[in-house]
C-alpha cells in the first residue's frame, strides 16, 4: 500500500460478544441468548484496520503475544492491509481479551481486558516512532496507558505530524490537562463529561457546547469532535459550533462505530475535506457499520459507503 501515512498507537486485543435483549440496569440480572467470538480488534487494531479499508497506508505501534488470539490478530490486520512493521509479538505476554454487552437494538457495554499491551515500554514506542517519522498523521488513545501515549503525542507533534487523540477509556480519576501537542480531540458525550469532572447521567443535549468549549480551554486542544450516538456528533473548530446531523439506520452491533467514525473522519481529512465535511461522510460511514455484527465486518472501502449514502438518500 506504500509508505504509511497514519501511524496508530492504541491497543490491540479482541474477545466475546454477550449478546442480551437489553443492556441491564446495575444490580440486575438478564439472560443472555448467545456468546460469540467477536470480530473485534480492540481500538487501536479496528482503527488501523478501518483506515487501511478506507485506501489510507496505516503502520500501527503495539505488542501481542505469540498466542491464538495474538495470531488471529496479526492476521486480521495483514489482512486489512496494516504494515506490522512496529508490531512486536512476545511469547511472555499475553494478547488481551475483553468482553462486550450487546443488546438487541445494538447498544453495548465494552470491557477491555487486560493485555499485552501493557507491556509496551517507552523506549519501544519512541524507537517504532521515529523509524515512522515519515509519516503525516498520528491516531492515538488510551488503551494503551497514557504514560506512554502522552509523550509519544507529544513527539510526534514536534516531528510534523498531526495528532489525533481518543481519551477512552477516561483513567479512574481523571487525567491532567492540558494535552500538549493535540490537534483533533475525538471524544463521546461520556468522555466529554469524565475529562471536566462532570457526571455524565446528568448530561443535556443543552449542556454540550458549552462543556465542549470547557473543554477546548481546559485542554488546550481548540478543534474537538463529539459522538453523540444516534444523535449524530458535534464539531468545535475554534469558536464555530455545528452539529453533525444523524443517519438513522436500524442499528444491530454498535460496537466499533466511534472507532470507525474516527477513522473515517481522518481518512477524508487526508483526501482534503474540511472537517465538518469529513464528519457527515464519516456518518454514513459509522452507520453503515451498526447495520452488521461485530466491528471488523462493519468497516468498509470507500466505494460501498458511497452505495449505501445513494441507497439511503444521505448527503456526504
Amino acid at each position: 500500500m506504500g509508505e504509511p501515512q497514519v501511524v496508530v498507537l492504541n491497543n490491540i486485543g479482541g474477545g466475546f460478544d454477550i449478546l442480551v435483549h437489553r443492556l441491564p440496569h446495575a444490580n440486575e440480572t438478564v439472560m443472555m441468548h448467545g456468546m460469540l467470538m467477536s470480530e473485534d480488534l480492540a481500538k487501536g487494531g479496528n482503527v488501523a484496520v478501518a483506515l487501511s479499508r478506507l485506501g489510507v497506508p496505516t503502520a500501527i505501534i503495539g505488542k501481542i503475544g505469540c498466542d491464538e488470539a495474538g495470531r488471529r490478530d496479526a492476521a486480521w490486520m495483514e489482512e486489512a492491509g496494516v504494515d506490522l512493521s512496529e508490531l512486536l509479538r512476545d511469547p511472555a505476554v499475553t494478547t488481551g481479551q475483553g468482553i462486550g454487552l450487546v443488546a438487541d437494538d445494538g447498544q453495548n457495554i465494552m470491557i477491555t481486558g487486560e493485555s499485552s499491551s501493557a507491556h509496551l515500554t517507552e523506549d519501544e514506542v519512541m524507537g517504532a516512532l521515529e523509524r515512522l517519522a515519515e509519516a503525516e498523521w498520528f491516531v492515538c488513545g488510551l488503551e494503551v496507558r497514557h504514560q506512554l501515549v502522552l509523550p509519544a503525542m507529544r513527539r510526534a507533534h514536534e516531528m510534523g505530524m498531526r495528532t489525533v487523540f481518543n481519551p477512552s477509556p477516561v483513567p479512574d480519576g481523571g487525567i491532567d490537562l492540558p494535552f500538549v501537542g493535540c490537534d483533533l480531540l475525538f471524544v463521546n458525550e461520556v468522555e466529554l463529561c469524565l475529562l471536566l469532572g462532570r457526571n455524565p447521567a446528568g448530561l443535556c443535549a443543552g449542556d454540550v457546547e458549552g462543556l465542549c468549549r470547557s473543554l477546548a480551554e481546559a485542554s488546550g486542544c481548540k478543534t474537538i469532535v463529539v459522538t453523540l450516538g444516534a444523535d449524530g456528533a458535534v464539531v468545535l473548530e475554534g469558536d464555530a459550533f455545528t452539529h453533525v446531523e444523524p443517519v438513522r439506520v436500524e442499528a444491530i452491533d454498535a460496537s466499533g462505530a466511534g472507532d470507525g467514525f474516527m477513522a473515517a473522519t481522518v481518512a477524508r481529512l487526508i483526501a482534503g475535506d474540511a472537517l465538518v465535511d469529513a464528519c457527515r461522510w464519516a456518518r454514513a460511514y459509522a452507520a453503515l457499520s451498526v447495520t452488521r455484527r461485530d466491528c471488523l465486518p462493519g468497516y468498509s472501502a470507500p466505494a460501498e459507503v458511497e452505495d449505501f449514502a445513494r441507497a439511503h438518500d444521505i448527503c456526504i
